[in-house]
C-alpha cells in the first residue's frame, strides 16, 4: 500500500516559497513544517511528504532570517 501524503507537508512547502517574497509568511511556513515532520515521523513510514516538510522548513527559516535582516538594517540606518 502506498504511504499517504501529509498534505501539511506541501503547505508548509508553498508558504515556505511565498515567504521568499512575504516574510510575513515565514512563521507559519515553519510552524506547519515542523507540526507535519512531528506527524510524518510518529507514523512509522504511512505518512511521506517529509522531503517537502523539510523544504520548507529551510525556505521559512530563510525567510525569517531575511526579516530578521531587513529590521535589523532598519533599526541600525
Amino acid at each position: 500500500m502506498k504511504p499517504v501524503r501529509d498534505r501539511g507537508a506541501t503547505r508548509s512547502l508553498v508558504l515556505g516559497l511565498l515567504s521568499m517574497w512575504f516574510g510575513v509568511l515565514a512563521p507559519f511556513a515553519v510552524y506547519g513544517a515542523v507540526r507535519s515532520l512531528w506527524r510524518i515521523r510518529a507514523a512509522g513510514g504511512e505518512v511521506s511528504g517529509g522531503a517537502a516538510a523539510a523544504a520548507g522548513l529551510v525556505a521559512g527559516l530563510i525567510g525569517l532570517a531575511v526579516i530578521a535582516v531587513g529590521v535589523a538594517w532598519w533599526l541600525l540606518a
